[in-house]
């Protein structure tokens, strides 16, 4: 062999190390679990509006809170949009978890709807209430019980899968329910009664979405375009309300007019917002969800207090607009 061919056969090896350094690895789709809740809603408007690209971020539909928990556990989803309680019941199971963005804040949108001829709390002694047997669930049948003056005693409560929520109160088989938007629209058009709402626990309620840590920490730029979306949605469905609900109402079995009441009880924090939420030595997230923490541990919604402070993150906010 000669030199001047094992100089071509060098120059050859490096350049084709070169090539195969600079071929980026093919791009996993973000995978997202989402359940039938008013508040996220603007994650399927920014994909029909082309805000993030379908093909690298995908919304996985559920039935439920506990179904996106249970794949999030087992992998088979990177993200999930979830209520702040269920991701502290998330994370007292698995640690490798980020919150990215808090999507909403219930004001009115999650209640006890009772039937007609009950007038209050009260007036549930001994009555039966249903209600879906998550994290939220318990944590609202809880609250309302307590600003009622009432034990979890002195009522039955009936457990109740999200499918069989309406139903369940139309025929009368339990007397009041704990549901959410857009559940709730529906079930007052058809005469119930609010008895307890989230108006009455200011902030206890919101909706966040968590990534998976490691996957967020190898995909960054995946993970940026997915909020810079849901902020674009967000100033649309400001600017374009009639637009966006009559986009939107029907998938959650709602006329347009019936979709706009339902945004009333709704508030989605601005980027300003989330930024003091999620950022800083002090983000405002953390003494919300040590609050909630410690009411669930009392209540025994949880076993064991999880770590928090690691999970609060705002890097992924720096890059949108």
């Amino acid at each position: 062999m000669t030199n001047k061919f094992k100089l071509q056969l060098l120059l050859l090896i490096v350049i084709i190390a070169a090539i195969a350094g600079c071929t980026k690895e093919p791009q996993l789709p973000l995978r997202i679990g989402i359940n039938p809740w008013t508040g996220y809603e603007p994650l399927y408007l920014a994909r029909e509006l082309g805000y993030f690209n379908k093909s690298t971020i995908k919304l996985i539909e559920h039935t439920s809170a506990s179904e996106s928990m249970r794949l999030f556990r087992n992998g088979t989803i990177d993200a999930a949009a979830l209520t702040l309680d269920e991701t502290l019941q998330l994370l007292a199971t698995d640690s490798d978890i980020t919150v990215v963005l808090v999507i909403d804040v219930s004001n009115g949108g999650d209640a006890m709807l009772a039937q007609p001829e009950i007038k209050s709390i009260q007036d549930l002694k001994t009555k039966r209430v249903g209600y879906e047997s998550t994290a939220l669930g318990a944590y609202m049948l809880t609250r309302a019980l307590q600003i009622g003056g009432m034990k979890s005693s002195e009522v039955t409560t009936v457990s109740l899968d999200l499918a069989e929520m309406e139903s369940s109160y139309r025929d009368r088989r339990v007397d009041a329910v704990i549901t959410f938007e857009p559940i709730k629209t529906r079930l007052l058009a058809a005469g119930a009664r609010v008895i307890f709402d989230s108006t009455q626990i200011p902030g206890e309620v919101m909706d966040v979405l968590v990534v998976r840590n490691t996957f967020a920490t190898k995909n960054p730029e995946l993970v940026r375009e997915l909020v810079g979306g849901w902020f674009k949605a967000i100033d649309y469905l400001k600017n374009n309300q009639r637009n966006a609900a009559e986009m939107l109402a029907k998938r959650q079995k709602l006329s347009t007019d019936q979709y706009l009441i339902s945004q009333s009880g709704l508030r989605y924090p601005d980027i300003i917002e989330n930024r003091l939420m999620l950022t800083g030595d002090s983000p405002a997230l953390l003494p919300v969800a040590q609050r909630l923490s410690a009411f669930m541990l009392e209540n025994r919604l949880i076993t064991l207090a999880p770590d928090i402070r690691p999970i609060v993150s705002g890097s992924y906010l720096k890059e949108t607009r």
